[in-house]
């Protein structure tokens, strides 16, 4: 073995610890942001930032597609560095990226760079058809949540495009091989895959990697009255059906599937108990032009013309933290979890450590099973021209 050797190796090992250190310095960053809004400012800490209005999907439980047109409205790479920027002085320190479908943007790379480097946590929600071509330029990518809504090739049928369900497997494994970024699979279940809700807790079993569910809601249109305006009058879940959802997904838990919900969370949906939502002040909603909208899609203010600290002042915000915290409409399991964590629960704190290594799991430990779409199919038993049972 060479000086050179030796030298090389002692300074590869220098810089993979000063980037882990860099790294837990920004975890704790948010997390210091966390209790100083839940302590002292009762602001958001986490800026979701929905990046273009673009997407190269067609999914039949969204209408988000039908916004492509008004991409040119994105804002520009620079613009979303501003926006970080004010994010940051506001106080935050997350960053989640989200669409339409944020890989279509072709400075994303750019824009994950520049916010790790900022100081923010960075977290995707994307479809995954662009994950493998692109993994490779998301080495600044914290974690990403990656939809996928069947455990086959069915799913290309509700994402209305074909090779879906293959993308996704392959940018799973890209991901995993490079080993920058801690995956998750997120499955939004409908009438149209009612059945899937087991299959996939055992995907992300085989695939090594955490599951979080949500309901398309059937009535909680949020003023979006009319079939032409949200799928989810044909395709969403009743309150039974919702019953029976958490109820499964509670079962699921106790057998021990990655479940990114709490038992705690499952558990007080199953009996339908009260609770206080701290999302208006956990999370900040950005459109792709820099408007600011509340969680039930009413418009709140226009960032072009103010601050976010002008924003945070106002009555319009204050009260619509207020009256947020007693609307219990939500059906979505993340929303209540997020605001038990807010709200420092003992069993929800509890039950993330727990839980925490779904997420800060080691990929070259996990990928166990053959990432073809092919084997994927026959272990898990349906393809897409099998009949669906609702």
């Amino acid at each position: 073995m060479t000086v050179e050797t030796v030298s090389t190796g002692s300074s590869t090992l220098y810089s993979e610890m000063e980037n882990k250190t860099a790294d837990w310095k920004r975890y704790f960053g948010a997390l210091n942001s966390m209790f100083r809004s839940r302590m002292l400012t009762h602001t958001p800490f986490f800026l979701a930032h929905a990046m273009t209005f673009g997407c190269n999907s067609r999914c039949k439980t969204c209408t988000y597609w039908r916004n492509i047109p008004r991409m040119k409205e994105d804002l520009k790479t620079e613009e979303v560095y501003q926006l970080l920027d004010e994010a940051y002085d506001a106080g935050m320190r997350g960053y989640y990226m989200f669409g339409g479908e944020p890989l279509i943007r072709q400075d994303i790379d750019k824009i994950t760079d520049y916010a790790k480097k900022k100081g923010f946590v960075t977290v995707m929600n994307t479809n995954g058809s662009l994950l493998e071509k692109k993994g490779k330029s998301l080495k600044n990518l914290d974690f990403a949540f990656v939809s996928l809504d069947y455990y086959n090739d069915y799913d290309d049928v509700i994402r209305g495009r074909s090779g879906t369900f293959s993308e996704v497997i392959r940018g799973i494994y890209e991901l995993k091989r490079i080993g920058k970024t801690k995956v998750a699979l997120v499955t939004t279940i409908s009438a149209m895959n009612w059945n899937a809700m087991r299959p996939m807790a055992q995907l992300a079993s085989d695939l090594g990697v955490g599951i979080s569910f949500n309901s398309v809601e059937q009535s909680m249109d949020f003023g979006q009255t009319s079939s032409e305006t949200t799928p989810n009058f044909d395709v969403g879940l009743d309150p039974a059906k919702l019953k029976d959802f958490y109820g499964t997904l509670l079962e699921l838990k106790k057998e021990g599937y990655p479940l990114l919900e709490t038992e705690n969370v499952l558990q007080d949906f199953v009996e339908n108990k009260s609770w206080t939502c701290h999302f208006p002040k956990m999370f900040l909603y950005v459109t792709p032009n820099k408007q600011v909208y509340n969680c039930d899609y009413s418009y709140a203010y226009d960032l072009k013309k103010g601050t976010l600290d002008q924003f945070f002042k106002s009555e319009a915000f204050r009260s619509y933290s207020k009256s947020a915290e007693t609307c219990n409409k939500c059906v979505r399991t993340c929303v209540r979890g997020y605001s038990y964590t807010y709200g420092l629960f003992p069993r929800q704190l509890w039950g993330l450590a727990g839980q925490a290594r779904y997420l800060f799991n080691q990929p070259e430990e996990s990928c166990s099973i053959d990432d073809s779409p092919g084997a994927s199919r026959k272990r898990l038993g349906r393809s897409r021209n099998q009949p669906m049972q609702h």
